[in-house]
């Protein structure tokens, strides 16, 4: 099920014997509140409502064991059309194997810009606002919320953790082994360095050129890709993210925002590494 004009696939690499041409796919990382929904809507766009799955979101296809290349390998047997993929807990490695071409999206957002989007969209979500996150989301100040969230899993280096889970959909024994639950961020850096290497590593707070980039490198293999100006799912709109995060910092005692900081060092290092 391909569209006319769109070239997803491209020969085989050297070294293999056989002469068939290997898939093209792009493959979402799709981190929680991380400007997703805004990709997934691009991807879905430029390959058609058919040929993309949100595979945790999928009934076929959520309660996998893990949302890794052996699942994708498996998917592209079965439907051969299938050209893309997001997930909120892709493995994230589709990108380096050589019987299909993976293009990887993923973007990475402040630490506690992030952590203030999902206080706001959580009480709002039909999937989370009977949570008990989602139900304090509606009930509580920020700071009162935030102390809350920064001692659940989901609190600490969500970002990190999410991007070092390994093939079988675990987390890292580093990450499970420590009290802050802090992820591998040198498992991380090393996928999202390769990622970069491919398609750019993207940032929320500058989204709009982060999209140019990817636009750039998918775009000679999907003609016409385009995440510019894509908004989908936003929780608020701010004219510069700069004064919103000194806003938020500002409304948070100093203790706990030292807190909200340690809990996620890693996440803060890979925000600053690729911004």
């Amino acid at each position: 099920m391909t569209r006319a004009g769109q070239p997803w696939s491209v020969p085989l690499r050297s070294g293999r014997n056989r002469t068939d041409p290997i898939p093209v796919i792009l493959a979402h990382y799709h981190l929680y509140k991380n400007a997703g929904s805004s990709v997934d809507r691009a991807i879905c766009e430029a390959v058609g409502a058919g040929n993309f799955i949100e595979l945790d979101k999928d009934r076929r296809f959520r309660r996998a064991p893990a949302f890794n290349t052996a699942l994708i390998r498996q998917i592209l047997r079965a439907h051969p059309g299938m050209r893309g993929f997001s997930c909120h807990t892709f493995v994230a490695t589709a990108h380096r194997v050589d019987d299909f071409t993976a293009l990887p999206i993923v973007f990475l957002r402040h630490p506690l810009l992030r952590l203030a989007s999902i206080y706001r969209f959580e009480p709002t979500s039909k999937a989370h606002r009977d949570t008990p996150m989602g139900r304090l989301a509606a009930s509580l100040p920020f700071p009162e919320w935030l102390d809350a969230f920064l001692k659940s899993h989901n609190g600490k280096n969500y970002q990190t953790c999410v991007l070092s889970m390994m093939e079988d959909g675990s987390h890292s024994p580093f990450t499970n082994g420590h009290p802050r639950h802090i992820g591998d961020i040198r498992v991380a850096a090393e996928r999202l360095d390769e990622v970069n290497s491919l398609t750019g590593v993207g940032i929320v707070e500058q989204f709009d050129r982060s999209a140019r980039r990817i636009e750039a490198a998918v775009g000679r293999h999907f003609p016409g890709f385009r995440l510019s100006g894509a908004a989908a799912n936003q929780t608020k709109q701010v004219d510069s993210w700069q004064d919103e995060l000194a806003a938020l910092e500002r409304s948070l005692p100093a203790d706990l925002l030292a807190r909200a900081v340690m809990a996620n060092a890693s996440d803060y290092a890979l925000y600053d590494r690729y911004r």
